[in-house]
């Protein structure tokens, strides 16, 4: 790769080049070739350039690796193959891909690629627009932020900067997100959680750990999960200080009920980053908890030593390679103390199991936060799924919803942009109005007392209880 400067302007620079000093503009020569590597655990990416205009890369992909399907709400996609096989999905399309094939994605379009089995792939990612303002430099470095009192906003999104990311346990890191320059950041209460940009595209939620009464920072818990679609493997093997991201303010859908007398926390795993954000409260505010919190192994178990600081309850910590044995729910659920309120959070046969277990608690006492969708579930309401209409009152428009297919599917093929992430009712960020009809709600986000007054719904899992729907669309 070559760099020449040749005239005032904004300064440009490839991955192995000191960045330009802004008088100039720069001219780059790249020999992709020299950037090609892989790594039979994960695609390799490898940031070209960064500028306002557009972001290039080159992807390198090991025989049968692949990208989940994901969507960038405002970047147009310019795809060009180098070497090797695979098929893209685009839409409801599946088409083969070949050395010179180029692929061009509009934004909003939800897309996906796979190299074949027999074949590696190496691809020339151009993405349009690019970051906002000043250029960013290869992984590691952030764009320009602008100093002041508040976080820059764009909408009704925030741009925050990370200033620290740190080990908390065995495949657990903890991100400290900040305003740019210092200053205040959106208030939120114990239980929410932030929707947030990752560069790869995806949007991911999740809960706040930090405490509620702290207006300068943000602190997320995010667990590697290996088999996931793609998230918590960005953060944590390419998230760094001093990168800038975009996000949501924070919204609560677990909020804790300040008015009990005593509190349960039951805690699989990751699910303790919302548990733990509760916890600080009851500490503050001196109301007694207990928590029970379930692990694999005790390598895994994150904020333990946070933990160990707050007072007024005590904390039991079940490691399932230590008992020999899952944990049993059954024992802390026994009884109805007056005024306690449970809370769960954590992977799905955890939260089915302390369902059961609580069966005989009033369900307003009983509180859950899913990361994921209960495949039974899921299964179980497809199979009774019926068709129906769904009537947009702003696009004037009628459409056709098929048994077998989601509102979302829907929209997204007749070109209606709907902003989504999870795609199975967890996450309440494709929360849509609905003006008429009755919901038959098939979301893990939404209160019983949301559910039951109906006036919104998850339009990527829940259907029409009748056959019409009037939404505000």
């Amino acid at each position: 790769m070559q760099a020449i400067a040749l005239a005032s302007g904004d300064g440009l620079a490839g991955p192995d080049a000191p960045r330009a000093r802004k008088e100039a503009t720069v001219v780059l020569s790249f020999v992709l070739n020299s950037m090609i590597e892989y790594d039979p655990k994960l695609r390799v990416r490898k940031p070209i350039m960064k500028v306002p205009a557009f972001v290039s890369e080159i992807v390198c992909y090991e025989p049968g690796q692949q990208t989940a399907t994901h969507h960038h709400p405002v970047q147009d996609e310019l795809w060009v193959v180098l070497e090797g096989h695979g098929e893209i999905w685009v839409g409801e399309e599946r088409l083969p891909v070949e050395p010179t094939s180029m692929i061009y994605i509009p934004a909003g379009v939800r897309h996906g690629l796979a190299a074949s089995p027999d074949s590696r792939l190496v691809l020339l990612f151009i993405k349009s627009p690019g970051i906002p303002e000043a250029a960013t430099f290869g992984v590691g470095n952030a764009a320009a932020a602008p100093v002041g009192n508040t976080p820059p906003v764009s909408g009704q999104k925030l741009r925050v900067e990370v200033t620290d990311v740190q080990a908390e346990a065995r495949d657990v890191v903890h991100v400290e997100l900040r305003a740019p320059g210092g200053g205040e950041l959106p208030p939120f209460e114990p239980g929410a959680h932030l929707a947030i940009d990752l560069p790869n595209g995806m949007i991911r939620h999740y809960s706040l750990a930090n405490d509620w009464r702290e207006r300068d920072r943000y602190v997320v818990g995010v667990a590697r999960a290996a088999q996931g679609r793609g998230g918590s493997l960005f953060v944590h093997q390419a998230l760094r200080r001093g990168m800038t991201l975009t996000i949501n303010p924070p919204r609560n859908g677990f909020a804790l009920d300040t008015s009990a007398s005593s509190y349960l926390f039951l805690a699989g795993g990751i699910g303790i980053t919302p548990i733990l954000a509760m916890i600080r409260w009851c500490a503050a505010n001196h109301r007694p908890w207990r928590l029970a919190y379930a692990v694999r192994s005790a390598q895994r178990a994150a904020f333990l030593e946070t933990l160990a600081g707050l007072g007024g309850g005590s904390v039991h910590l079940h490691a399932d390679d230590r008992e020999a044995r899952v944990f049993d729910p059954g024992p802390w659920l026994a009884g109805t103390p007056p005024g306690e309120q449970v809370y769960c959070c954590g992977p799905a046969p955890m939260m089915a199991a302390v369902k059961a277990a609580a069966s005989h608690r009033d369900a307003r006492t009983v509180h859950f936060e899913y990361f994921a969708a209960p495949a039974d579930e899921q299964q179980a309401r497809q199979a009774s799924a019926k068709a129906f209409t769904i009537e947009l009152r702003r696009s004037a428009r009628s459409l056709d919803v098929p048994a077998d297919k989601t509102i979302l599917d829907i929209l997204e093929k007749n070109g209606i942009p709907v902003v989504t992430s999870c795609r199975e009712g967890t996450c309440r960020t494709c929360e849509t109005v609905v003006c008429e009809g009755e919901v038959e709600h098939r979301d893990y986000c939404l209160t019983p007392q949301e559910q039951e007054n109906g006036h919104t719904m998850m339009v990527c899992v829940s259907r029409a209880k009748g056959e019409r729907l009037v939404l505000d669309l």
